[in-house]
């Protein structure tokens, strides 16, 4: 299949040179060229960090020989905030637990309306913002001058001026004619300013306030992303159960054909001995061709959804491995699905849900093993996995993410997981997808875990500003584990408020999320069901509002012997949740990037 490649508007030009027009380019839109938009990155981030490096060294002098190894006088290094572990495992102790939720992650932070005007007011960022802010313009200047010939988009009035000879005389110009520019490029020029400030704010708190670090960092992210991510957040739902076969989602396929079966891996084995290979490849390939269909996709964006998740295993992508019981391949499933995200205006995230070996012995990947270990997981396949992914799928209008793996175990060492996911990043980049077209998903799974791997993927990778448009993912499930089934309703509803707080402060995605809930959390309250139901998906559909990348509800459909809250057909017909819901939080979305 040859994808259709993305256009850009035609470049205006008069005598030469760009001329300014509200209705075309990129700039119309307070968007950058993506290779502009890196360098203003790279500027601003390193010469914030000299600043603060410079203030250190400043104070170490000063007491030189007083305390010679007292931390607080080391550099500033990029270590992020405490964060909120709000799903704390089985077998963590009440007491491991109570120290694990007082992270900073869940201390106060900006404003959420104007955080840069608080960043602003803060004793010394200001000052110091303005040098960064300085060599920030002259790094877009000079970007945009070098871009003139050979990139299609329009500059603006404003930006023009700029382009003037001599660096000084750029940054007087920006400076001397910002109040006759467009309201885009003022859009354009703020969000720049914006960086500015919070990249000073970060590495003058990284070593002090890791809380008000992490907001400073997140920040920064999200007006980088909107200089040049032209699309609203995902708000979607999985279609589970069909490229990677689940006993819940796929559960009329498990009853035909093994209802005892665990996994997709049990279920193969037993057809292959019952029905032999060719049967089980047919029943297989007959499941994949009509458990999901275009009506499927028309009734998706009816409801009000803008996006799917698509999870497939990696025997789809290059079929088994030798000695595997997997049925693959399957790419023109996928191939049909692009094409009918595009029909009705749906996004699509694909999903590695199932990675070579294994990413945990879990059901979710495929093959439940109780003895797996994290060696097992093949992570250099999986990268080859995703490099074919890339390629195929480079340029195609719907794909605008791809997650590389789904919920990795915790007995993965958390600098494996990170070395991983730096790979990948570069793999997939390489490969043809730049971060203006296609956001990256790492997968987190657990919010306890979120502040290991947080602190590394910085520290070691300085990943979120090295590998733009990378968000990490979440699945944020309230049933699963004893510490969950002892809640009330009134203590699932706070937890909510966790995950906000937590989703303001690290670039995200909701991947997973439903409404079902532990019976205890229904007794105990005196509510209706849908009164109960109803709540419970407001407090979530608050919370992950926050969320920089968006949602996806697991699963479009499910076992109706399930927890009706799994399946958000089911949850749409009762009105437990509302298209208005969806649609109007998809509205605030693409409001939210164009300011």
């Amino acid at each position: 299949m040859e994808p259709r490649r993305r256009s850009r508007s035609p470049c205006l030009r008069h005598q030469g040179k760009p001329i300014a027009d509200a209705g075309h380019g990129l700039l119309a839109d307070g968007l950058l060229p993506f290779g502009a938009c890196e360098r203003v990155t790279r500027v601003i981030w390193s010469s914030a960090r000299s600043q603060a490096e410079r203030v250190h060294a400043e104070r170490r002098a000063r007491v030189a020989g007083c305390q010679a190894s007292d931390l607080s006088t080391e550099p500033a290094r990029p270590e992020p905030a405490q964060l909120d572990p709000s799903q704390p495992s089985q077998s963590q102790s009440q007491s491991q637990t109570s120290r694990s939720f007082s992270g900073a992650f869940s201390q106060s932070q900006p404003s959420q309306s104007q955080p840069e005007e608080a960043i602003a007011s803060s004793p010394g960022v200001a000052a110091a913002a303005e040098e960064v802010l300085r060599l920030a313009w002259l790094a877009l200047a000079e970007s945009l001058e070098e871009a003139r010939d050979s990139h299609s988009d329009v500059l603006g009035a404003a930006l023009c001026r700029a382009l003037l000879p001599g660096s000084e005389a750029c940054w007087r110009s920006v400076s001397a004619t910002k109040a006759s520019s467009s309201p885009a490029e003022d859009v354009l020029l703020a969000r720049v300013r914006a960086m500015s400030l919070c990249a000073v704010a970060y590495w003058r708190d990284v070593s002090q306030d890791l809380g008000k670090a992490a907001s400073s960092l997140c920040r920064f992210l999200e007006q980088q992303r909107r200089l040049y991510w032209r699309r609203p957040a995902w708000r979607g739902v999985n279609l589970g159960g069909w490229l990677l076969l689940e006993p819940g989602p796929s559960h009329q396929f498990f009853e035909r054909f093994g209802a005892e079966a665990k996994c997709e891996w049990d279920l193969m084995q037993k057809m292959r001995s019952e029905l032999g290979t060719e049967g089980t490849e047919q029943a297989v390939q007959a499941h994949r061709a009509s458990f999901v269909t275009e009506e499927d996709f028309r009734r998706i964006r009816a409801r009000g959804f803008n996006s799917v998740r698509i999870p497939f295993g990696y025997w789809i992508v290059t079929g088994a491995a030798d000695g595997e019981a997997f049925v693959g391949s399957g790419l023109e499933f996928l191939d049909r699905a692009l094409e009918w995200c595009q029909r009705h205006g749906l996004q699509a995230l694909l999903d590695l849900h199932g990675a070579p070996g294994g990413e945990s012995g879990e059901t979710p990947c495929g093959r439940e093993r109780k003895e797996w270990e994290w060696q097992q997981w093949r992570l250099g396949e999986s990268i080859e996995v995703l490099k074919i992914i890339a390629q195929r799928y480079k340029g195609h209008p719907v794909v605008t993410g791809i997650s590389v793996c789904n919920e990795p175990s915790e007995k993965v060492p958390s600098d494996v997981l990170c070395s991983f996911y730096d790979e990948a990043v570069r793999t997939i980049r390489a490969a043809g997808m730049p971060p203006d077209e296609v956001s990256i998903v790492l997968p987190v799974f657990r919010t306890e875990r979120l502040d290991e791997v947080w602190r590394l993927w910085n520290k070691h990778y300085d990943g979120f500003v090295r590998h733009a448009n990378v968000a990490f993912d979440l699945h944020l499930y309230h049933v699963f584990g004893a510490w969950w089934q002892r809640q009330g309703f009134g203590g699932q509803l706070r937890m909510t408020k966790r995950h906000r707080k937590i989703l303001r402060r690290v670039p995200a995605v909701v991947g997973e999320w439903s409404l079902a809930l532990p019976q205890r959390a229904l007794a105990e309250e005196d509510l209706h069901e849908d009164e109960a139901y109803k709540a419970f998906a407001s407090a979530q559909l608050d919370a992950y509002s926050e969320a920089s990348h968006g949602w996806f509800f697991w699963n479009w459909c499910d076992s109706p012997l399930q927890n009706p809250g799994w399946d958000v057909q089911t949850c749409l017909s009762k009105a437990w949740i509302t298209e208005n819901q969806i649609t109007a939080r998809d509205a605030t979305s693409s409001s939210k990037a164009s300011s």
